[in-house]
């Protein structure tokens, strides 16, 4: 195969996955705000900080472990206590046992809630999106150099 022709395969599955990745972001970032939008507010408490450890294994066959820490959240609605663990993790912890916290839930299914802040509602959109926006030009720019290769 020659050079040229793998420059522009490897291009186009850079630029494809890129455009994913943003279509993935945007969808993510539209459903949170939608949420956002139609959700009603109240503060939360803080009762919890889990830990979830993950191991994985480098390129070297080394041992990584990564920690993040999820706080659970505790709000009451209509005399009525709910709580909820955030789907989102960070190293260090973002919060403290007993902080207080925005929280948005969804009127009729307050179970269904989150923390109402702008990291822990869209980090996920930033992450997947700020990939697909490398991943994009990466790979339109290694395909049109791959095409623009001349024959051997």
């Amino acid at each position: 195969m020659r050079r040229g022709r793998l420059i522009t395969i490897i291009g186009a599955i850079f630029a494809v996955v890129g455009f994913v990745l943003v279509s993935v972001a945007v969808t993510l970032a539209v459903t949170t705000a939608s949420f956002l939008g139609s959700a009603e507010r109240v503060d939360g408490i803080v009762v919890e900080m889990t830990v979830k450890t993950s191991t994985s294994r480098d390129s070297n066959g080394r041992t990584r472990e990564s920690v993040s820490w999820y706080p659970t959240v505790e709000f009451t609605v209509d005399g009525r206590r709910h709580s909820f663990r955030s789907s989102t993790g960070t190293n260090p912890p973002m919060y403290e046992k007993g902080d207080v916290v925005p929280v948005a839930y969804d009127p009729g299914d307050p179970s269904d809630a989150m923390i109402a802040a702008f990291w822990p509602a869209f980090l996920a959109p930033v992450i997947v999106g700020g990939l697909g926006v490398l991943f994009t030009p990466v790979g339109v720019v290694l395909f049109v150099k791959g095409r623009r290769s001349p024959a051997r």
